[in-house]
This record gives C-alpha cells, structure tokens and sequence, in this order.
C-alpha cells in the first residue's frame, strides 16, 4: 500500500510511472531528481504524498491530484520546471512549504474552495505564472508565498484574508492590480517589495499595521 521513502530515488533514466490502484502513500523522496519522468498516473486510492516526494522531476509537465489527497505536502514539486499546469482535487485544503517553488512554466493555478493554507515560499519563483485564482475560504498566505512571480500581473485576496505576510509578493514585477478585502487589517514588510509595475492600490479602512 506504500511506496516508500526513496524507492526511485536518482533513477535519472525513468520517463514514466504508472502507479497501481492499491497503493495509498508515496513516501519521503520516493521519486526525488528523476529527471527524465515526464509522466506519473496516481490511483483514487492515494490520500498522502510526503515530503519532496517529485522534487527535481524537471521534465515533468503535468500532475492531476486524486480526490482523497488533502494536503501538498512540503517540497513535493519544488524544482519540478517543465511543469505547466496542476489540478488541485477539491478537497485540498493545504499547500506546503515549497511545494512548487521554482515550477518555472507553471502558468496557471486553481485553488478549489477547500484551501485555506498557502504556506510560505509555496509558488516562489514561478516566473512564468500569469493567473492565480484564490479559494474564498482562503485564511492564511504564508512568507514569499509567491515571490519571483514576475508574470503575475494581477491578484485578488478573499475577504478571508486578513494579512499579507512579509515577502508574499516582493519581486513581482508585473503586478498591476491588487484587489484586498475589507476586513485586510495587516500588511506587513516587504509585502510587495520591488512590484516595479505597481502604480495604485486602494488600502481597506481596517488596515491599523503597515510593516
């Protein structure tokens, strides 16, 4: 029921992986640098895949999430930079710590309803990500959360959101347009640092802190 933790590590040649209906875990760096996989099936069964589990597939393009995973897992995608679009299954609620950082042609994501966690560095340096639409449940946007995004042009944060963490969108160099909901009561330092694009923004009266 387990692939365990660096089963395929470094097995720079594998281009595909067809995973069987029985297995419900991918452990820790079970398919960490394998560089030339371009293609993974995950069963319905998986509900869990730990940390960095696909980091450095940097010839992957594609991943579709079984419904019963709830969390990415940090690391889990990091480095993965042939990777252009993601399906998150609705009952995610958690994106990890650098789970797909430095996916740098990912262009799009969808967070479906059930996310309320972005943690930080998540999508740092996916310099190629243009849209970013966020859950309305969404509570929490972690530290550099999407740093580097430098093709991001616009973001709405949900009334959920209450804070813009330090570094969230520094360096997005492209961004025109934030949106941030009444009830936004922190933004704190270098929120948006170096947004070079940035020429208006509209602070909601709750904000008391600005970092």
């Amino acid at each position: 029921t387990k692939i365990g933790s660096y089963a395929f590590y470094d097995c720079y040649s594998l281009t595909s992986v067809t995973i069987p209906e029985g297995v419900t875990e991918i452990g820790v760096y079970a398919f960490r640098d394998c560089s030339s996989l371009t293609s993974v099936t995950l069963p319905e069964r998986v509900t869990e895949i730990h940390y960095a589990a696909f980091e450095n597939c940097s010839s992957l393009t594609s991943i579709t999430f079984p419904e019963g995973v709830t969390k990415i897992s940090d690391n889990t995608f990091a480095d993965c930079s042939s990777l252009t679009s993601v399906t998150l299954p609705k009952g995610i609620t958690e994106i990890g710590q650098s789970a797909f950082e430095n996916c740098s042609n990912l262009t799009s994501v969808i967070f479906p309803e059930s996310v309320t966690k972005i943690a930080d560095v998540a999508f740092r340096g996916c310099s190629n990500l243009i849209n970013v639409t966020l859950s309305e449940d969404i509570t929490e946007i972690g530290s550099s959360a999407f740093s580097g995004c430098s093709s991001l042009t616009s973001v709405t944060i949900p009334e959920g959101g209450t804070k813009i963490s330090n570094n969230t969108f520094a360096d997005c160099s492209n961004l025109t347009s934030v949106m941030l909901p009444k009830g936004m009561t922190e933004i704190e330092a270098t929120a948006f640092s170096a947004c070079s694009s940035l020429t208006s923004m509209t602070l909601p009266e709750g904000v008391i802190t600005i970092g």
